[in-house]
């Protein structure tokens, strides 16, 4: 096996994992933006805050979390495909 491929293989465990990662962010959103933001308001606020502002900050870590959920599964998936059809490509122009 060639040194490209082993590095090829590397690069798409790394890929599945950033991509596992990133699934489990976006799928976790909502817990972990309730989660920051009850820590939030108890250290920051001292415990209590108006309704409209704490739904405000709410709805923006829940973004933060989908957003960089979003960037790590499809970064995670390209790399983990482009990785894929290198290996296929590789592997094939060696049987020609």
């Amino acid at each position: 096996m060639k040194v490209i491929d082993k590095l090829l293989l590397l690069i798409l465990a790394v890929s599945v994992v950033v991509s596992i990662v990133g699934y489990v962010q976006l799928n976790n959103s909502v817990l972990w933006g309730n989660q920051k933001l009850s820590d939030y308001i108890r250290v920051e606020m001292g415990g209590s805050m108006d309704t409209n502002q704490a739904n405000i900050l709410l709805q923006n870590f829940i973004e933060q979390f989908k957003w960089s959920g979003s960037i790590l599964l499809a970064l995670g998936g390209i790399i983990c495909i482009i990785c894929i059809f290198t290996l296929l490509f590789n592997n094939r122009s060696r049987l020609s």
